[in-house]
């Protein structure tokens, strides 16, 4: 594997700060952007992306850190459209050449985990090291990283979050087989260093993790970037393609995912 020379070389020397900039001015109101209904994109199936040479494991189902342990709602799946999963094997038939390739930690999410997260587990984590926030803070600290889910699960089709539609995906590279490339944090660390242009300011001195994550934070986002999907500019692991944060990003009229049948 050599990223020091030709395309993906190129990539990784790419600076992303202007795009993950516009894409932070374009998402908020995403869920209520558009979303065609009609659209015969929208009645794709899921599909199982293992079945379709795309490498994961559902991270909250295996447990995986920060956790530590599954969580309530988590299935072991990674199910996306079946035109979402044809656009991640562009991405991997790039990689292949150099031994890399995707991996995908979590895809389509039940509306019970998704629930989980934005209504229990991300609030008492931010009450407790926050104790005088009031609850206005909390929840729009909480809509940084987690979408609200549906009261009793009833989705509203309309307006479903990103990972109930099948679109969203959450994913690193790794060697084939292998370790994953350095991104500066693991997934889903819940800070500002997980925004996916926090490592663009050059540092003082040579800062090797600092460059790496920079490097792979780059080479991520602009492989998904030229395969149609929109980077989620809080989290460097969240990419969609078909969804309403996508085309409230990408300045598209209307999405044409929402709730699978």
């Amino acid at each position: 594997m050599d990223l020091t020379t030709g395309p993906l070389a190129t990539l990784r020397d790419r600076p992303l700060k202007d795009a993950v900039a516009q894409a932070a001015r374009a998402k908020p109101g995403y869920r209520d952007h558009p979303l065609d209904q009609n659209d015969s994109r929208g009645a794709e199936p899921l599909v199982e992306i293992r079945d379709h040479g795309i490498a994961g494991a559902n991270a909250y189902h295996e447990g995986l850190p920060p956790y530590h342990s599954p969580i309530p709602g988590a299935v072991p799946d990674l199910l996306l459209r079946k035109g979402v999963v044809a656009r991640l094997r562009e991405v991997n038939d790039r990689l292949a050449p150099y031994g890399l390739e995707l991996w995908v930690f979590d895809a389509w999410r039940p509306v019970a985990l998704q629930n989980h997260f934005h209504d229990d587990w991300m609030p008492a984590r931010l009450r407790a090291l926050h104790p005088h926030w009031t609850d206005a803070q909390v929840m729009a600290e909480t809509g940084r990283y987690f979408a609200r889910g549906a009261p009793a699960g009833g989705i509203d089709p309309a307006s479903p979050p990103p990972h109930a539609t099948g679109a969203a995906v959450d994913l690193t590279i790794r060697r084939m087989s292998g370790a994953e490339l350095f991104m500066g944090t693991i997934f889903d660390d819940l800070s500002a260093a997980s925004n996916t242009a926090h490592f663009e300011a050059e540092p003082e001195g040579l800062a090797f993790s600092h460059h790496e994550a920079r490097a792979n934070r780059r080479l991520l986002f602009w492989l998904m970037e030229a395969a149609g999907f929109a980077n989620n500019p809080t989290e460097w692991w969240h990419f969609s393609l078909g969804d309403q944060m996508w085309a409230r990003i990408t300045g598209v009229n209307n999405a044409y995912y929402s709730v699978p049948a």
